[in-house]
């Protein structure tokens, strides 16, 4: 009945109490409120107060100062890796818990900082960047559309599967772990017209073994350009410059030689993201299903009409490298 006419608790406790004259568990029982917390009320009652009006809480004043805040603000500034609020509040005369309100306050979290690692080129390496764009751009970017841009790509499969996804509570995503610590090295090259097939290794490239991959993939690139006129792109790793003369004079290719420390204008670097992407997705759990899973994307990927804007957006790179005296380019 009381539920009907929204009567609430501390009213139907009053006419239990004294008008019904039942005892403190019975209108517990009745009411569904605490003994406790009915005691609490007796107490109130006996007192003269009128436990249906709500106590007036006293406002503590503030007792953190504005000078305090910028005091400590200005160690946090002076010292951005200090970790102990305890010695911050020792230094400054406060509590630590003041100092965590302050931090909280002004939006402060200690958490990992970002590590600068960007490129800083010398003015000569700046320079031979810029002379690198302006020859691929010349004639109409005639050399773009002739090159094969090479390189190679480590992949683990340990680090194949994303740690992330959408789930519910009671429906949990569950993935298989990967059979051991595989570590597979790929080496490529594409072109315009094509690329090559992926050539799939273990061991770090060396000198020697480089050779070996050129060999096997010479003539793919003969046959993605039949009149014979094409290029090769690559950058300075040791195994690429040790074999320098020996690609040009025994494997009769036309080099091209990256600038240093430019990975940012071989755009062969966009498409090992793309396929390390695609390789997450499948989640090889073992190395043949990795080995499957390059091969299979590799081929996707490497169609003509998937890598020709690959190649039109390299006009776009160039002019930003040049635009920029060769400072570093996202990718």
């Amino acid at each position: 009945m009381c539920e009907k006419y929204d009567i609430d608790d501390k009213t139907r406790f009053l006419v239990l109490y004294f008008d019904a004259q039942m005892s403190i568990q019975e209108i517990s029982n009745r009411i569904d409120r605490s003994v406790r917390t009915l005691e609490a009320w007796v107490r109130r009652v006996k007192k003269g107060e009128d436990i249906r009006m709500r106590i007036k809480r006293k406002q503590h004043k503030k007792s953190i100062s504005e000078e305090t805040e910028n005091k400590v603000i200005q160690m946090l500034k002076e010292n951005p890796e200090i970790a102990s609020t305890t010695k911050l509040a020792a230094r400054i005369g406060i509590t630590r818990k003041s100092v965590a309100k302050i931090l909280a306050k002004k939006g402060y979290k200690y958490k990992a900082v970002v590590i600068d690692s960007s490129i800083k080129y010398s003015e000569e390496e700046r320079l031979d960047r810029v002379d690198f764009c302006t020859k691929m751009l010349s004639d109409d970017g005639r050399l773009i559309y002739l090159s094969f841009f090479s390189d190679e790509m480590g992949i683990d499969l340990n680090k194949t599967h994303k740690t992330k996804a959408w789930q519910t509570s009671t429906e949990k995503v569950i993935k298989k772990n990967a059979a051991g610590n595989v570590k597979l090295n790929c080496w490529g090259a594409i072109s315009a017209q094509g690329a090559t097939s992926l050539d799939i290794y273990e061991k770090t490239i060396n000198g020697n073994s480089f050779r070996e991959v050129i060999e096997r993939h010479r003539a793919e690139m003969g046959m993605l350009y039949s009149e014979g006129e094409f290029y090769f792109v690559q950058d300075n790793h040791p195994a690429h410059k040790v074999n320098e003369e020996w690609i040009i004079k025994e494997q009769k290719l036309e080099l091209i030689k990256l600038p240093k420390r430019s990975p940012d204008l071989n755009i062969i670097e966009n498409l090992w993201a793309a396929l390390k992407e695609r390789i997450k997705y499948d989640a090889p759990t073992n190395e043949r299903e990795l080995r499957a899973s390059l091969l299979r994307n590799w081929e996707i990927l490497t169609k003509k009409d998937r890598l020709r804007p690959f190649f039109d957006g390299l006009h776009r790179r160039y002019l930003e490298c040049i635009s920029k005296d060769g400072q570093k380019l996202p990718y």
